[in-house]
């Protein structure tokens, strides 16, 4: 494990986001033409109800158009070649049990054939991990886990 490894996890993680991001602008975009064409239609309770049910859902993508932002700004505050010694925002854990990067919630990344975790200190294990040494253990869900190695 290395910086140029944590690097490429940085980079699968904002490309996630990006996915992401532009996946929930997409969706308000139609949204937003929907409710122009529904503007355009007839009148009456049909056209309200159509109305009210695409608002609902613009305020869903809204949300998840905060949440992934928010997502963003977390990420960018990672520098991704800091060396780290205990656990924190940013870091990449060897384990016993499998390797996390502690950044943003991704779930499972691929690199070079191998298998990372994006996780957020917030997550239970990350909680766990946090301020956490090489050589440390702790338990989650019955699995013991050592840590063998934090860049």
């Amino acid at each position: 494990m290395n910086l140029a490894l944590k690097a490429v996890l940085y980079e699968s993680c904002a490309a996630y986001l990006q996915k992401r991001l532009n996946v929930v602008e997409h969706r308000l975009n139609e949204l937003n033409d929907s409710l122009e064409a529904e503007t355009k239609s007839s009148v009456g309770d049909k056209y309200e109800t159509g109305r009210a049910m695409l608002h609902q859902e613009k305020d869903k993508q809204m949300q998840q158009l905060a949440v992934l932002l928010a997502h963003k700004k977390q990420l960018h505050g990672i520098d991704p070649n800091t060396h780290y010694t205990l656990v924190e925002q940013g870091a990449l854990v060897q384990t016993n049990q499998g390797t996390f990067y502690l950044s943003i919630s991704a779930g499972k990344l691929s690199v070079s054939g191998k298998t990372y975790f994006a996780i957020t200190l917030a997550s239970p294990i990350g909680q766990l991990l946090f301020q956490k040494k090489v050589g440390d253990a702790f338990e989650f869900r019955g699995t013991s886990y050592v840590l063998e190695a934090v860049v």
